[in-house]
């Protein structure tokens, strides 16, 4: 009895306590004032990368674009240009056709992602480039490839090689030495690598033979032992000492595309950086593949090992091609991949200056929305913004994505006979690689050989400070 009168006098007191605060305490607000905004009144801001920051209340970095003067830009073919572009273009140009004569050799770095996998696209540029110039070889390779991707080169190895790569952070390189390739094939201590290298059939006609075999080795702190044989007599027999610098070395053949049998050991850890089987004079053109990134993450590779490796080599230009993996990211603006980019170039125009550099868009791609095959809504978003980072540091701009058709064209591409696109929708068979090529080479020769027409001619202004979120 005495325990629910407690009760009783505990709820009595916690009643009158209620009814006191809400009959005489004033509350600075009014609940049944409460109500929540309709749909129509609910605005998402759609924050643009150039507004001013006295226009938004957020945390926010200033960062101030490359500073860049007025400039015209000429657009031919799908290829923009700006004036810069142009004059190293045309330097370029002129060398190339000197290099019979000064028994010279200018690369072309063609960097991309899994588009551009398995020489798809290089092999046709590389092509049409030693058509033009003269020259021969599949370029620069690495001297591992276990999966024999690289048709335009046969590859056999055995030993105890590794792959080193910029993107894998697991087998990272402590400082940082991975070359021009973004890769090493690389031998621990007191092991051995063969390798052995023969001319492809499935090669282009001028990229299936070569005369001049260049290997490049990281720094390296042992004595390293290398043989190369050739139908099993001995050509090759060095030792190179250690070495806290690059090292090439390199080799001429009467014979047009020997196979060569190379064995190396040493007792220290040896990065091979690539094997570039070039002609004595002309140009080649390198295949640099990065499955699964968005760009190739120059800004982790030593930058004094990939500017000795460049000067040894004579890079003439770099065509620079990646998007495919960033078309998952949905955005309604790409700024956040224009300063990925802006990355990347600053890195190319400090380590490769007055380097031509032109920037291959992003290609149409579908999938399956809503029960219809359809091209993704928002690769223009990413064209666009790979257009004016590339404007932006004055290197050339190819809209991949209107020269192949536009919207739908991937899945056109896919139809036809034979296919030009695979049926993942994303990637080019051998022969829409070859149409890529085609497509982007004449609009080079036009720029060369028509310098004062154009499709278009825009130009461009100042661009004002962008803001990182």
């Amino acid at each position: 009895m005495k325990q629910q009168f407690r009760i009783y006098i505990y709820f009595t007191l916690i009643f009158a306590l209620a009814f006191c605060l809400v009959r005489y305490v004033q509350f600075p607000f009014d609940p049944a004032s409460w109500r929540l905004k309709s749909f129509e009144e609910v605005v998402v801001v759609d924050v643009d990368s150039t507004a001013k920051l006295s226009e938004l209340d957020v945390d926010s970095e200033v960062v101030q674009p490359v500073p860049i003067e007025k400039d015209t830009v000429i657009t031919k073919e799908f290829l923009s240009c700006p004036s810069q572009f142009l004059k190293q273009l045309n330097r370029l140009n002129a060398a190339l056709q000197q290099t019979s004569t000064s028994n010279k050799n200018i690369r072309i770095l063609h960097y991309g992602d899994s588009q551009i996998e398995g020489d798809r696209i290089t092999a046709y540029l590389r092509e049409a480039f030693q058509k033009r110039y003269g020259g021969s070889g599949p370029g620069l390779i690495t001297v591992f490839d276990p999966q024999r991707i690289n048709p335009s080169v046969w590859l056999d190895n055995k030993g105890e090689w590794k792959i080193s790569t910029v993107y894998n952070r697991k087998h990272r390189i402590a400082d940082k030495s991975y070359g021009l390739m973004g890769q090493t094939a690389s031998l621990d201590g007191s092991s051995y690598g063969i390798f052995k290298i023969s001319a492809s059939h499935w090669a282009e006609e001028h990229a299936s033979h070569y005369q001049k075999v260049r290997l490049f080795i990281a720094p390296h702190t042992d004595s390293l032992n290398i043989k190369g044989t050739i139908k099993d007599t001995e050509v090759i027999n060095d030792v190179l000492p250690p070495s806290s610098a690059l090292t090439e070395i390199n080799w001429e053949f009467e014979q047009l595309s020997p196979t060569i049998k190379f064995e190396l050991n040493s007792l220290g850890r040896v990065h091979i950086l690539g094997c570039a089987l070039d002609s004595i004079n002309g140009v080649s053109v390198d295949n640099i593949a990065l499955r699964g990134q968005s760009s190739p993450l120059l800004h982790r590779t030593n930058g004094d090992l990939y500017k000795a490796m460049s000067e040894h080599m004579d890079i003439g230009m770099v065509i620079f091609q990646f998007g495919a993996n960033i078309i998952p990211t949905v955005a309604p603006n790409y700024h956040f991949y224009k300063v990925q980019l802006s990355k990347q170039f600053k890195f190319l125009q400090e380590y490769l200056p007055n380097v031509p550099v032109v920037v291959v868009g992003i290609s149409d791609a579908a999938h399956i929305n809503e029960g219809q095959l359809s091209s993704y809504q928002h690769l223009s978003r990413i064209r666009d913004a790979q257009k004016a980072i590339a404007l932006e540091f004055k290197f050339a701009f190819f809209d991949l994505y209107q020269a192949m058709g536009g919207e739908g064209s991937i899945i056109k591409w896919t139809e036809k006979n034979p296919p030009w696109a695979l049926t993942d929708y994303l990637h080019f068979s051998r022969r829409g690689g070859k149409e890529v090529a085609a497509y982007l080479s004449k609009a080079l020769w036009q720029h060369i050989e028509q310098p004062q027409s154009s499709d278009t001619c825009l130009f461009t202004e100042s661009h004002k400070p962008c803001l990182i979120y």
